[in-house]
């Protein structure tokens, strides 16, 4: 006896043998297969994409939090702490010629292998995205669209290809 059902997924036909034929009790389509490849990597992506929601998302190195630069009055200094809330808040202090300066404080969330901020902006649908990058020597700033000087820093300050190196850990 042989029952046939049709998948809905992929519309190919199962067949279905007795098993006390040879090859019974035996699903046999070449579609279904590549339905369920296909179901089972849908799967495995809406899982990771659970886990990451469920932890808050990617958790940055511990070793990006510290100061950068020197903080003193008159030295350029990014200071990046953990707060209690998970939050990453990130205190910067540039100084430029004339006495122009930039200083922004605000905080940020770890996207793969950078710190992103979105600040405000001269222009509301154009914000402020700052994104830091760290390495074992320092950490380097990208103002990307050149959005964030204008409002953070005096007419001679800059935020975009600024490098410092670091300083010290802080430590909880």
């Amino acid at each position: 006896m042989s029952l046939r059902i049709s998948c809905c997924y992929c519309t190919s036909r199962l067949n279905v043998h007795d098993a006390d034929r040879p090859g019974g009790g035996v699903f046999s389509t070449r579609g279904c297969a590549r339905a369920a490849r296909r179901l089972g990597i849908l799967g495995s992506i809406v899982g990771a994409v659970s886990l990451l929601l469920a932890t808050g998302g990617p958790r940055p190195p511990k070793s990006i939090f510290g100061v950068y630069g020197r903080p003193a009055a008159g030295h350029d200094s990014i200071r990046v702490t953990e707060r209690a809330d998970g939050k990453i808040r990130v205190a910067i202090k540039l100084y430029y010629s004339n006495g122009h300066t930039c200083q922004l404080n605000d905080d940020g969330e770890w996207r793969e292998d950078r710190l992103a901020i979105v600040a405000g902006a001269l222009d509301p649908s154009h914000p402020c995205r700052l994104s830091i990058f760290f390495d074992k020597s320092g950490v380097l700033l990208r103002d990307e669209g050149f959005q964030c000087a204008p409002v953070y820093c005096g007419t001679r300050g800059k935020l975009d290809n600024v490098r410092l190196p670091k300083l010290e850990p802080i430590l909880k």
